[in-house]
Formats: C-alpha cells, structure tokens, sequence
C-alpha cells in the first residue's frame, strides 16, 4: 500500500491541486497509519507556531554572517497616522467653528473708531484726475 508521506504536509499546508486533495481524502478514509501521521504533523505544527519569537542576539548575526541591523517584528500601520492626522483635523475645524464669535456687520465710521483702519467708501477715497490718470487720493501722486 502506498502512503501519503510529503502530500500530507503539503495537504495540512493548503497546496495540493484540487485532484490531489481529493486522492489524498479518499485515502485518508482508509488508512489509519496516515491519518495519524496527519494529525502528528498538525500537533507539530501548532507546538511550532505558538514558540515566542526570539530575537537573534547582534554579536551571534554577526558572526554567522547575517545582517546584524534588527528587523521589527512588526511593522507598525502607517495609515492610522493619516486617519489620526484628519481627525484631529476635523476636531480643530468643529472647535473653531463652536468657538468662533457671529459674523456681524461694521460700518465704516466703527471700522476707523475700532481698528484705526478706514473704509475705501469713505470721502477720503474718491477718484480724482492727475496727470491724465485716475488715482485715489491719498495714494501716489
């Protein structure tokens, strides 16, 4: 009888073609010895995969040959930077426009009394002719 031997490893790993796997099914259905080796390789496999990570001490990298810069583990997400960026984008938007006063309306005589300033509707403005051109009093002459 023939067993399964590396197909049962590649079965466990998903990479069997669809005909393999299912000649590898209708044995499994018969034979004890391979159904065990199957489920010895599973439980192997599982003891493996729940070992902590360990991180390879620089002096012994070094004297293997390997590169002796780690390399994390993990890679940190860089999208949250962006999702974290546009909402406190958004907070400080909603902030300002909670905290902003109400628009209102200055007249021009308020506008001077209250910052100095003076409105282009007020006298001082008006157009007058020099020298073949029009410019605002006040301005260069």
């Amino acid at each position: 009888m023939n067993h399964l031997g590396d197909l049962l490893s590649a079965h466990l790993d998903g990479e069997l073609a669809s005909h393999e796997r299912s000649r590898v099914a209708e044995h499994l259905q018969t034979c004890d010895r391979c159904r065990r080796e199957l489920e010895e390789l599973a439980s192997a496999r599982a003891a493996v995969r729940s070992l902590p990570l360990l991180e390879l001490p620089v002096a012994l990298s070094t004297a293997i040959g390997a590169r002796p810069d780690p390399i994390p583990l993990r890679r940190r997400p860089v999208a949250w930077v962006g999702a974290a960026a546009a909402a406190a984008f958004a907070v400080f938007v909603s902030a300002a426009a909670l905290t902003a006063p109400e628009p209102r309306e200055i007249s021009p005589p308020q506008l001077n009394a209250v910052y100095g300033a003076v409105s282009s509707n007020e006298g001082a403005f008006t157009v007058v002719k020099v020298a073949g051109a029009t410019a605002a009093a006040g301005g260069a002459r």
